[in-house]
C-alpha cells in the first residue's frame, strides 16, 4: 500500500469518525473537522498487540495512524453532512422490509453515508475501491452482518451510479 493510499484510507476513516462526533454531539461538521485537522480529535486508532510470548491474550493499545489527506477528509466530511437526507434516501432503497437508514446503528449510519456519498458524489475514485475500503473500515468495528449489509448497499448503489465499472462482470 502506497503512503498516498493510507493517507485517503486514514481520511475516509476520519471522515466517518468525525460525521460519527458531529451526528451524536449535535455538533457542525465543520467544527470537528477542524478539531480533526488540527490534531485535536483522532489521530489514532485502537489496536490489539500480542503478548510477545504468546502467554498472555493481546492487549488494546493506542496506536497514530497515518497522515490523513485533508483534501479528501474534507470533500467527504462536509460532503456527506451536507446531502444527508439525499444519502439516507439511497440507503433506504437497497434495505428491505420496513428498515431504514435511520434504524441502523449510528455508526453503520455515518459509514453508509460518507461511502454512499463517495460513490455518487467523487467520480475520480473507482467504485471497486470505494465498496474494498468502506468494506474493510466496517470490518474494523464488526465481524458479523453489518459488514455484509455495507456491503451489499454499496454494491447496489455503485452498479446502478456507476453501470459501466461493472458491465463485465
Amino acid at each position: 500500500m502506497t503512503q498516498s493510499s493510507r493517507r485517503r484510507g486514514t481520511a475516509r476513516l476520519a471522515a466517518v469518525q468525525a460525521l460519527y462526533a458531529a451526528t451524536l454531539g449535535g455538533l457542525p461538521i465543520g467544527d470537528v473537522l477542524r478539531d480533526v485537522l488540527e490534531g485535536r480529535l483522532g489521530g489514532e486508532a485502537l489496536a490489539d498487540i500480542p503478548d510477545p510470548e504468546g502467554l498472555f491474550e493481546p492487549r488494546e493499545e493506542a496506536v497514530p495512524l497515518a497522515p490523513v489527506d485533508s483534501g479528501l477528509l474534507t470533500r467527504l466530511g462536509r460532503g456527506a453532512d451536507a446531502h444527508l437526507a439525499d444519502l439516507d434516501q439511497s440507503i433506504d432503497a437497497c434495505l428491505s422490509g420496513d428498515w431504514s437508514a435511520g434504524r441502523l446503528e449510528t455508526l453503520v449510519r455515518c459509514i453508509l453515508r460518507v461511502a454512499v456519498f463517495e460513490l455518487v458524489h467523487l467520480d475520480d475514485i473507482p467504485p471497486r475501491v470505494t465498496i474494498t475500503e468502506y468494506v474493510d473500515l466496517a470490518g474494523a468495528f464488526y465481524d458479523g452482518p453489518e459488514v455484509r449489509l455495507v456491503n451489499a448497499v454499496l454494491d447496489r448503489i455503485a452498479r446502478e451510479t456507476h453501470p459501466d465499472a461493472f458491465s463485465s462482470s
